[in-house]
């Protein structure tokens, strides 16, 4: 079939230890929790220097207390609407807007409104 032998088709492919060129939904790591969605896109590399992130907030839900860590973060409101809260002041972004922070701050996201807000954020040194 196809060129190959039955026992070739029905064989399990070589696992490589190259990380993964394309990444599938159903391979994301889901790292939230309470409503909030967190689905990092991993390829198998361990010295990656960048992470990117699908992040889902239900209606209502937050990332909790103000958490910081090492580097820089940058994300684009895909759906919906967030308040970031970042050095004692609250953002309110909506679909189409972006925002650039410096993650050794401090800082927070809540969703406020009634509906789903969705963003895709980048992070970089990847602490995840």
């Amino acid at each position: 079939m196809y060129g190959l032998s039955l026992s070739e088709f029905f064989s399990e492919p070589e696992k490589t230890d190259e990380p993964q060129v394309v990444i599938n939904q159903d391979d994301l790591i889901e790292m939230g929790s309470q409503g909030v969605s967190m689905k990092l896109v991993h390829n198998g590399n361990p010295n990656r220097t960048l992470a990117m992130i699908f992040e889902t907030y239900q209606p209502g839900t937050t990332t909790g207390e103000r958490i910081k860590h090492q580097g820089e973060e940058i994300g684009t409101v895909l759906e919906g609407e967030i308040v970031l809260t970042i050095n004692g002041q609250d953002y309110h972004l909506v679909a189409g807007q972006s925002y650039a922070i410096n993650t050794g701050i401090p800082h927070s996201f809540s969703n406020t409104s009634a509906g789903i807000c969705r963003i895709i954020s980048a992070h970089t040194p990847t602490t995840f």
